[in-house]
């Protein structure tokens, strides 16, 4: 049984090369507050339509573009056909995403209790990737082990 919703297995390698680069500009933009000006633009918000009161403010998308490159690169890996695509790695593929999700989940529940205030803001931020790096890990080291024992 093969999967139509799988992508070519090139994409792992474009996922890889993309996470890269994402992944130094996000931890620059969180950690060192980087910011690229090219990606800087001013976005006018009108707060009060009777008075006709705007508010022009500059807004920077690195991080969204960080984000966006992230969240692609770890798609397109998730997601990338293996070169020998069988019964047994859909079934793993299967078993890996149930398992990020129950895993995600759980870390969740854990957080939610003992992280409060602008931390939880940063869980819920990093939860977003949660799901795909648990599977990424998960289903890539169910697959070296299975291709170790095999050999």
């Amino acid at each position: 049984m093969t999967s139509k919703l799988l992508l070519p297995q090139r994409f792992r390698i474009i996922g890889l090369l993309l996470l890269i680069p994402s992944l130094i500009l996000g931890l620059l933009y969180r950690f060192r507050d980087y910011s690229i000006e090219a990606l800087s633009l001013n976005r006018s918000t009108k707060l009060v339509e009777e008075d006709g009161f705007n508010l022009n403010e500059k807004v920077n998308l690195t991080d969204e573009m960080a984000l966006t490159g992230i969240i692609l690169s770890l798609v397109f890996i998730a997601f990338a056909r293996q070169k020998h695509e069988d019964e047994f790695i859909h079934h793993n593929r299967l078993q890996s995403w149930q398992w990020a999700v129950i895993v995600n989940y759980v870390l969740l529940l854990i957080a939610t209790w003992f992280v409060h205030g602008l931390g939880y803001l940063d869980v819920m931020m990093y939860n977003m990737l949660t799901v795909l790096i648990i599977f990424i890990v998960r289903f890539h080291f169910i697959n070296f082990k299975n291709n170790r024992a095999a050999a």
